[in-house]
């Protein structure tokens, strides 16, 4: 004979398989079915959301490593352009990557080792610097003693002209 289940009646034990004892003790333990059902769903929703969480989290994990790898890499930038402006290059650009192409084939990156030896194997992407601050050329010097580019300072100061302060600055840059 079977015994019709309903989602709010209590499952039976089977008399046979406990004895008496047992039968107490099982039978204020039981759940209604209906019970148990929404209990699973429950723990389905509560696993469907875990599950959510972890592919979240690692989705993060991910967005974090890559902002990390960022940093990194804009703050070696950073590193290496201060160095090739403290080194005069003349292209910035070119100076870097060849720079970059440097420090990523050495077991222990030295950025201002690799600044060094750029410079000293490619010489003509740098500035020429004159040895000890002193020129090979004087400035010119008219016959009054006066300097030219003073001079012109002096009157791009005084018309305020384009052409006056590029004189200027024209000057300015040969001395």
């Amino acid at each position: 004979m079977t015994d019709s289940v309903t989602p709010d009646t209590p499952l039976k034990p089977n008399p046979s398989d406990h004895d008496a004892t047992d039968q107490v003790s099982l039978a204020d333990k039981l759940v209604p079915v209906g019970e148990a059902i929404r209990y699973r769903k429950r723990a389905q929703t509560a696993e469907q959301q875990l599950e959510a969480l972890h592919e979240e989290l690692n989705a993060t994990q991910a967005k974090l490593s890559e902002a990390d790898q960022t940093i990194v890499g804009l703050e070696r930038r950073q590193k290496v352009d201060a160095l090739l402006t403290e080194a005069d290059a003349i292209d910035l650009e070119t100076a870097r990557l060849l720079t970059e192409q440097a420090v990523s084939v050495m077991d222990q990156a030295d950025i201002d080792l690799a600044v060094r030896d750029l410079r000293r194997h490619k010489p003509y992407l740098f500035r020429h610097r004159p040895m000890h601050g002193i020129s090979a050329m004087a400035p010119s010097i008219d016959h009054q003693g006066h300097d030219p580019a003073e001079q012109a300072a002096e009157q791009a100061t005084k018309t305020g002209d384009r052409r006056d302060l590029l004189r200027y600055l024209r000057l300015r840059r040969r001395d």
